[in-house]
């Protein structure tokens, strides 16, 4: 990095004071050009500027272009205006920039790790005012874009901590926040969260009260729905939140998916740092709820803080809006002010789920818009999505496409079901069933409720040329 400008300038050589706030201008405003006159108002502020002004702006150009590594090229001219060229890394703004981009992106997937790693390098960049050189009516708007954007850092970077159960770096960093600001809320409900999150009780409630105080002191005003939420579970005692599990019984007959349900139960075993998100995809009948919901059952140990099952349609088949969904779920978790708005909803659902592992099954996704304000934004949790939509379009996922049971499984899973099938019957069933669990499970249903009909028979009835839902037979074994 070549040019600091979050703070004093800083080039890696002595620059003096005209030629500097001549330098920070044209990197203020970088790969643009700058006319003299505007250069001379920032280089000689409030005083009338010398005879020679135009004159030694061009010395000073000579100065920076003889002084600066490489920057022989890097400033042009051409009548009455200058312009200052730089490569993509070479102004610590503009890194600034780029790692509280990354940070922000890496959180909104759940990769916290990945986050804090952005934004610990973001906030090392910051070293005061920036462009210090030049006048605030300059500046003005510069600085109070990057001052709003280190504040973001800072808070995010407490939430990634947080996450990664780093607590005391982030109470610490909150700490900071609450000083330097106390009339800011953001960071009030992130410390005393964050202080319940560590077990510090105590001190989470003195924490309310004195962001209570100051908000009534100094604005006259209660606390927001956020800090009082976060109060509300400062009260609750230890080991008596609520742990939520609404999955539903597992089937017991589950058959094959050995490789499936391996690599999810390591996906949920490792989800510590990252937020994984499994998006299944199958034919209708294929089993896409039934290995999501064995999965789920199988690593219900690693996220104690809850398993949750979300049908995301209506019982007459129509995708839920993602704002009824939310609603939903937060009046599950014990929220009582829930906001209007879905991003205000979505923002307060990831809140509430922040610095917990909790287990998402969100069941027959519609679309990316249904499902995409439903996911955690903190690392520790995992979704599971079974949709019919062969793609949905969210960051970071990992897609799993499931194909009708082979041969063997398909009849394995129907002797479990019809005991005393022989194996013509069998035969026929791997054949006329194509492998769909739902049609074999249909078919040994039928296999025993008919215990009058020959072997011959029921093989002939799945003979049939029926078809229901594309799968042939179907039609004939579900309307028994």
């Amino acid at each position: 990095m070549l040019f600091r400008v979050l703070g004093p300038l800083e080039t890696g050589v002595r620059v003096a004071r005209k030629p500097a706030a001549l330098l920070a201008t044209l990197l203020l405003n970088a790969g643009e050009w700058v006319d003299c006159n505007r250069l001379t108002d920032v280089i000689w502020p409030d005083q009338v500027p010398p005879r020679s002004a135009l004159s030694n702006i061009k010395s000073y150009v000579w100065q920076l272009r003889r002084d600066l590594p490489d920057s022989g090229p890097r400033i042009e001219a051409r009548a009455g205006a200058y312009r200052l060229c730089v490569a993509p890394g070479e102004v610590d703004a503009e890194c600034f920039r780029r790692h509280t981009a990354a940070g922000r992106s890496a959180m909104a997937r759940g990769d916290a790790a990945e986050a804090v790693r952005h934004l610990e390098t973001a906030a090392r960049l910051w070293r005061g005012r920036p462009f210090a050189e030049l006048p605030d009516d300059v500046v003005a708007p510069v600085v109070a874009e990057l001052e709003e954007l280190r504040w973001e850092v800072r808070e995010t970077l407490a939430d990634a901590l947080t996450a990664v159960r780093r607590h005391r770096e982030a109470i610490a960093l909150l700490r900071e926040l609450t000083a330097a600001d106390p009339l800011r809320e953001g960071p009030w409900v992130r410390l005393v969260l964050t202080l319940v999150r560590a077990g510090r009780r105590s001190e989470a409630l003195a924490t309310y009260e004195d962001a209570r105080r100051v908000l009534a002191d100094e604005l006259g005003v209660d606390p927001g729905p956020a800090l009082a939420e976060a109060h509300r579970q400062a009260l609750v005692e230890p080991g008596t939140r609520r742990v939520r599990c609404d999955l539903p019984r597992a089937v017991p007959d589950f058959t094959g998916r050995s490789r499936e349900v391996a690599r999810l139960t390591e996906l949920g075993r490792s989800a510590t740092t990252t937020v994984p998100v499994v998006v299944i995809d199958g034919t209708p009948g294929v089993g896409k709820t039934a290995l999501a919901v064995h999965v789920a059952h199988r690593i219900a140990g690693e996220f104690p803080d809850g398993q949750l099952f979300v049908d995301l349609r209506s019982p007459d088949g129509e995708p839920l809006d993602a704002g009824l969904l939310l609603a939903r779920l937060l009046r599950a978790a014990g929220v009582r002010d829930i906001p209007d708005d879905v991003v205000e909803r979505a923002a307060a659902w990831r809140a509430e789920l922040a610095g917990r592992r909790v287990l998402l099954v969100l069941d027959d996704a519609a679309s990316s818009d249904q499902v995409r304000p439903l996911l955690p934004g903190s690392a520790g949790c995992m979704v599971l999505i079974t949709t019919r939509t062969p793609v949905l379009h969210l960051d970071a996922i990992t897609p799993l496409t499931l194909a009708p049971l082979a041969a063997a499984q398909t009849a394995a899973l129907f002797r479990s079901g019809a005991e005393a099938s022989t194996d013509d019957v069998v035969q026929e069933v791997v054949r006329r069933t194509g492998g769909v669990p739902t049609a074999v499970r249909a078919a040994a249903a039928l296999f025993r409720t008919r215990p009058q009909w020959t072997h011959r028979q029921f093989a002939a009835c799945l003979m049939r040329d029926h078809s229901h839902h594309g799968t042939p037979a179907l039609r004939e074994l579900t309307a028994v």
